[in-house]
């Protein structure tokens, strides 16, 4: 037998079929769901993030000023933090460094047969 309504007036409610609530059924079933999605404890482990690779050298500005570096058969440019430094190509074979704001940041250029350069940038205030 269950009661239902506030602590002065309780009235008596009859039993469902069962013996289990439409509730309890509920966060049966919702349980099961979220278990049967869940990982196994075995599982592997997410990957770590990826590193930026070691820089071959570092590029140090101060805020506002600009660098021109050149990189022979220029193919392609990434920069890690668009809010630290600006590049833009110049030419062919050359890249402009800007410095936006103090940070640090990395810069990746290929050149030549696919060769990969790294840079640090830092920005000083």
């Amino acid at each position: 037998m269950r009661t239902h309504g506030t602590l002065g007036q309780l009235r008596t409610l009859p039993e469902t079929s069962g013996g289990a609530s439409m509730a309890s059924r509920f966060v049966a079933l919702t349980l099961g769901t979220l278990l049967l999605g869940a990982p196994p404890a075995w599982a592997k482990e997410p990957a770590a993030r990826e590193e930026a690779p070691a820089a071959d050298e570092t590029l140090t500005l101060k805020k506002g000023a600009k660098q021109v570096l050149t990189v022979p058969g220029l193919s392609r440019v990434a920069l890690g933090d668009p809010s630290v430094a600006d590049v833009k190509t110049t030419g062919r074979d050359g890249v402009e460094v800007s410095g936006l704001a103090a940070g640090k940041t990395t810069l990746v250029v290929w050149g030549d047969g696919g060769k990969r350069r790294t840079y640090r940038i830092v920005v000083d205030g």
